[in-house]
This record gives C-alpha cells, sequence and structure tokens, in this order.
C-alpha cells in the first residue's frame, strides 16, 4: 500500500515542527474522529506567551496522530509543548489509549501496520516504519513511512 503525506498541511512550510503521538494499539474509527476532534479544539486555542500559534493536528492512520506547528511564525515555547503532551496524556486516559509508550513501533509489511517491541526490528528487515522521531513536517511529507534501514532505528538492525 503506497502512503503518501506529500499533500499534508499544505498551508504550512517543510520546516515546521512537528510531533508525532503513537498509540499504543489500533484505534476505531469512532476513536480516531474523536481525537481528531479534541486535537484541532485544542490547537485552536494553543498559545506561546500569549501569542497564538499557527498550528493544527490530524489521525494519520490508526496508530499515529501527528501536532504542526509554523514555528517561523510563533516558535512554541516549552510551556506550551508542555501543554500539548499533557493534553494528549488527558486524551489518551479519557479514551484508554497510551500515547507515550516507547517499546513499540509500528510497522507496516506489504498491507498490514501492526505494532511490534523494538527489539523485534532486526527479525523485519524489510518492513517500513513509522519513524516517531521525525520532527519536521518536510521529513514526514517525503519519507513516512520509510525503511527500517533509513530511519532512526537503523543501528538496530545494522
Amino acid at each position: 500500500m503506497e502512503i503518501s503525506n506529500k499533500d499534508l498541511f499544505t498551508q504550512f512550510p517543510d520546516q515546521s515542527k512537528v510531533w508525532l503521538y503513537q498509540s499504543d494499539r489500533a484505534m476505531s474509527k469512532e476513536e480516531i474522529s474523536k481525537l481528531e476532534s479534541e486535537l484541532l479544539t485544542f490547537v485552536e486555542g494553543w498559545a506561546a506567551h500569549g501569542n497564538q500559534l499557527w498550528a493544527t493536528a490530524k489521525v494519520l492512520n490508526p496508530y499515529f496522530a501527528v501536532v504542526a506547528v509554523n514555528d517561523s511564525l510563533v516558535p512554541p515555547s516549552g510551556c506550551s509543548v508542555d501543554a500539548s503532551i499533557h493534553r494528549l496524556k488527558d486524551i489518551g486516559q479519557e479514551m484508554g489509549i497510551n500515547f507515550f509508550n516507547r517499546m513499540n513501533v509500528t510497522i507496516q509489511e506489504g498491507e498490514e501496520q501492526r505494532q511490534i517491541h523494538f527489539s523485534e526490528l532486526k527479525a523485519h528487515q524489510e518492513a517500513l516504519i513509522f519513524d516517531p522521531m521525525i520532527s519536521s513536517l518536510g521529513e514526514l511529507r517525503a519519507a513516512w513511512p520509510r525503511p527500517i534501514g533509513k530511519s532512526s532505528f537503523a543501528h538496530l538492525v545494522g
């Protein structure tokens, strides 16, 4: 299955900052809709030192949500980033989803997307990985998912 993010958030430049939040399980269509609605409501009021951030959010697949901010207009502050993390934790608690389990990674083999423990990556070297360490919108648009060997997990399979 070909996944393209090249048209994601077209009003934002490639250097925009992104935060990827991976769920600990596949979300249902209802959960995806609720999460996206909650995130969009959050970013509408998201500010840094009283200045509105130019931000947006989207659920990309059953495992990942992204929050993006054009930090060339108003850069996010530590407090604003903390606020987004706290909001995701609250949403996760309400929905029974952990967005902060760093032990699992989401891979794609053929048409199937699934999660595995990061220690199992060596057994799936031909898979694509949804690298949660991507931090710019340009990277997300150009190479997500990407081969494990070209990801931040390459050292685990090399």
